[in-house]
């Protein structure tokens, strides 16, 4: 299939992509050692805390500012809600691709060479872990908020409380256990994404902004 260089992330793509990064393995790094976990010890005790509560609430401000940028350059139409049926029907043939039930999926991504505009931009799949990562992100911050400052979100606090019906503890114990829980299950789909990244060869065009895409 013939196949042209285009651009397909400008400047500030690629700068919050790389700060929110940067943050969020600074966030889990510094996370692993105050939960005393697998052993990590990188930091000074003492200002562990202090960092991580800081980087928290840089990446709180990056990750809006990147949502912000999406939607007003209009690129967020690639990563809507309304896509994610899309997304997951992409997702069932790739499945079933692998276990030998269905045929071969194909990259649907496709590049409309007059027009200079792409006909489709993600492999579907991205949109699903867009979601994730919003819906997870959403749960970091909130409990991470609680727990950071407690008499400011006492109210997040008072509703996480409602919960200890079920899972037991406090309205404090169960934000740290789900802030936790959602770090391990991004840290998985991090991984994943790093796969999917290099299997779909889209390390170059994150870090200069090109791609040869195939061309309809």
């Amino acid at each position: 299939m013939y196949r042209t260089t285009v651009k397909r992330h400008d400047l500030g793509i690629r700068i919050l992509h790389w700060l929110i990064v940067i943050e969020g393995v600074l966030l889990g790094l510094t996370g692993l050692q105050m939960g005393g976990i697998w052993g990590v010890r990188l930091f000074p005790g003492g200002g562990t805390w202090a960092l991580h509560v800081v980087t928290g609430l840089a990446w709180i401000f990056t990750s809006l500012y990147l949502l912000y940028y999406l939607i007003a350059t209009g690129e967020y139409r690639w990563y809507g809600l309304r896509r994610l049926p899309y997304g997951c029907r992409y997702l069932y043939n790739e499945v079933k691709a692998w276990f030998g039930m269905g045929g071969h999926v194909h990259e649907p991504i496709k590049f409309d060479n007059d027009r200079e505009e792409y006909i489709e931009k993600l492999v579907p799949t991205e949109i699903i872990v867009w979601w994730i990562f919003v819906f997870l992100g959403i749960l970091i911050m909130l409990t991470g908020l609680a727990m950071a400052f407690p008499q400011q979100f006492q109210p997040l606090l008072q509703f996480f409380d409602v919960f200890k019906v079920i899972l037991g503890g406090g309205g404090y114990s169960i934000a740290r256990s789900l802030h936790t829980l959602s770090m391990f299950i991004v840290l998985g789909i991090f991984f994943l994404h790093v796969y999917a990244v290099f299997l779909y060869r889209m390390v170059k065009s994150i870090i200069v902004g090109t791609r040869e895409e195939p061309v309809s």
